[in-house]
């Protein structure tokens, strides 16, 4: 959890700088609650649910000037979601991804609604994961994450996401496919920059 909260922090560290400094471009951070529903395994649901944090740095590349941030651009995203225990198993799970990719934002007059296909990694802790014939705490996959959200200003600096659902595709080990379906639901606030 300590690794996520210092990805966090870092992205955030270095977004808010550049964010403050934009003059062609708009960009946003935005700060979130996650819960997610996983699968252990395929074929049968054997799901079980996670709670953490995310956060995320999206540049405006084209259609500045546009009503609030409406345009296509670049989002960075980082995350964290824990529990203590992995269906009924003595284990949890901690796992944290870092993914970037483009991010559509369509107009709206106080609700902009959002969609985004991310690309990066996966890491999996504290939990039990196969690695030949041993048993390891830890393991990374590629993760792919594809969702959309809606953001409602309140303000000329700030808006709610009042909701993001994404779609997240993990490959960490499980003695079976290797894949993971997840679904994740978030809710937060977002600092705009450069409006």
């Amino acid at each position: 959890m300590q690794k996520a909260a210092l990805s966090i922090l870092g992205i955030l560290s270095l977004a808010l700088p550049c964010a403050a400094q934009l003059q062609t471009h708009s960009a946003t951070v935005d700060v979130r609650y996650s819960a997610q529903i996983s699968n252990a395994k395929p074929g049968n649901c054997g799901c079980f649910s996670l709670q953490g944090g995310a956060a995320d740095f999206y540049l405006n590349m084209l259609g500045v000037g546009a009503k609030h941030g409406a345009g296509l651009g670049l989002a960075i995203d980082a995350g964290s979601v824990r529990t203590g225990s992995v269906n009924g198993a003595p284990f949890g799970l901690t796992l944290t991804t870092v993914t970037a990719g483009p991010r559509i934002v369509l107009p709206g007059h106080k609700i902009e609604p959002m969609a985004q296909a991310l690309f990066g990694f996966a890491h999996g802790s504290d939990s039990a994961f196969p690695s030949g014939n041993t048993i390891v705490t830890s393991a990374n996959s590629f993760a792919l994450d594809i969702g959309g959200a809606a953001d409602y200003w309140i303000g000329k600096q700030f808006s709610v996401r009042l909701i993001q659902l994404d779609y997240l595709r993990t490959s960490l080990p499980n003695l079976s496919s290797d894949s993971q379906n997840n679904l994740r639901v978030a809710a937060g606030l977002t600092f705009h920059f450069g409006h």
